[in-house]
């Protein structure tokens, strides 16, 4: 008779602590990426899309390259961080890429009624424009970040695993 594996034989396995902590790290990245995002929109009235999701990103990107050298991939820091920084920047540019389209797409479709594809390209150019601010709020923006960056940590973490601290 074969038995489930217990809860600490499952976090002692490799990947799964090197995901726990990939998380660990990704919510502190995510704490800066929305409070950059929120200060710099809805304070500051820097644009939504791509200026002020793409200035919080890239500040994020810099805080999960370094935590995530240093404590989740570890055991890879033997290998150039230059060649690893380059490649975490460019998992992270198609993971910018994805943001910003799950957030225009998100904050356009919910802040007006589309009927068409032409409806929708006017709604998105309005948030990329800004014209639409008053249509949408914080709860919105933050919604569609958390979508965003609920589906951009998987990407993130397996990219990353297997390609930019690959062991």
């Amino acid at each position: 008779m074969t038995t489930a594996p217990s809860y600490v034989s499952i976090v002692e396995h490799k990947g799964v602590r090197q995901f726990v902590k990939f998380v660990i790290v990704g919510a502190s990245s995510a704490t800066i990426n929305f409070a950059v995002t929120n200060v710099l929109h809805f304070v500051l009235h820097v644009r939504l899309v791509p200026n002020a999701v793409t200035a919080a990103f890239l500040t994020s990107v810099v805080n999960g390259f370094y935590w995530n050298r240093r404590w989740t991939f570890k055991e890879a820091r033997g290998n150039s961080a230059h060649s690893q920084g380059v490649r975490f920047l460019l998992v992270n540019v198609v993971g910018l890429i994805l943001t910003n389209t799950i957030v225009l797409s998100i904050v356009a479709l919910k802040s007006g009624s589309v009927h068409s594809l032409a409806d929708f390209q006017q709604l998105a150019m309005n948030v990329v424009s800004s014209q639409a601010k008053e249509t949408y709020g914080p709860l919105l923006v933050n919604g569609a970040l958390g979508c965003a960056t609920v589906v951009v940590a998987f990407w993130n973490f397996f990219a990353n695993r297997f390609w930019t601290f690959r062991h």
